[in-house]
Order: structure tokens, then sequence, then C-alpha cells
């Protein structure tokens, strides 16, 4: 019974995994170039996310879990620092990265679409930052960020379990 539970959890674990990669995928595709045109009836590349919302949940709690395991009966407290370092400069790499492209599309957008006045009037969630916010490097974020709480939670175990002995 434990092997047919593990066996089940594997396989929504994966389908979780093929949907997340799907609503990131779908979102990008569907980023428009900025041009003259003027707004359209809404960011259709958001529809995965509301509607996968909860596989997309499973799919982040599942990630942390099995990499907290593998951390934990696996890896050294050393080891699990450096990954946890590793994930840190990642997160603010990508954030970084993906905050200056955005307000790049910002000023863009300012100096050619006709229906923004004002640079501080456009919002940083449209149809033409999809590409920006839902791409490979944004997946990978969330990674390295499941990577990062799952390092914690093994090194803070680790050291719990070093105490009591």
């Amino acid at each position: 019974m434990k092997k047919l539970t593990r066996y089940l959890y594997f396989i929504i674990y994966i389908l979780s995994t093929v949907l997340t990669i799907g609503a990131f995928i779908f979102a990008n595709l569907t980023a428009i170039a900025p041009t003259n045109n003027g707004g359209g009836n809404g960011n259709i590349g958001l529809f995965p996310f509301f509607f996968l919302f909860p596989f997309i949940i499973v799919f982040i709690a599942m990630s942390i879990s099995y990499m907290h395991e593998f951390m934990y009966s696996n890896l050294q407290k050393g080891t699990i620092r450096m990954t946890v370092a590793g994930s840190l400069l990642g997160i603010i790499l990508i954030v970084s990265t993906t905050l200056i492209r955005a307000i790049q599309l910002k000023s863009l957008l300012a100096e050619v679409n006709l229906i923004y006045h004002e640079e501080t009037k456009i919002p940083l969630l449209s149809i033409y930052s999809n590409a920006v916010f839902f791409n490979f490097f944004t997946f990978t974020l969330l990674i390295l960020l499941c990577l990062f709480i799952s390092g914690m939670m093994a090194y803070k175990d680790k050291q719990k379990s070093s105490l009591s002995e």
C-alpha cells in the first residue's frame, strides 16, 4: 500500500509539473509586442494560472517536500548551506534582471503605445509583459525558491538532530 501511495504521489507531482510548465509556456507565448495599437480585452495568458492554481500549489509543496527529504537524508550541513546560498544568489540575480527588463519595457511602452500617457501609470503585469514575467528564468526562480525553502528546512532539521545527539 505504501508503494502505491508513493507511486500516486509521484504521478500527481509529474502531472502538476507538466501543467505548471504548460502555464508558463502559454503565458509566454501570448505576449504581444509593444505597438501603437490600443489595449485588448484582458490578459489571456493569465487564464492558466487561475484555473491551474491548485496544481501549481501542489507542484510547489511537493517540490519543497521532495527536495527537503533528499537534502536531509543525503547531504551534509555544509553542502546544504552552500545550496541555500547558491539558490539565494540565483533568486536575487533572476529577480533583479526581471525587474530591469520590466522597467525597460515600461519605458518602451510609454514611448511607443499611445494609450499610456505617463510611465508611472503603466502596469507591470500586462499582456505586453508576459514574456518578461513568464519565461524559463522565472520558472527557474520558482524552482530556486523551492530549493531555498527546503534547504533552510533541512538545515534546521539537521542542526536540531545534531543537538539532540
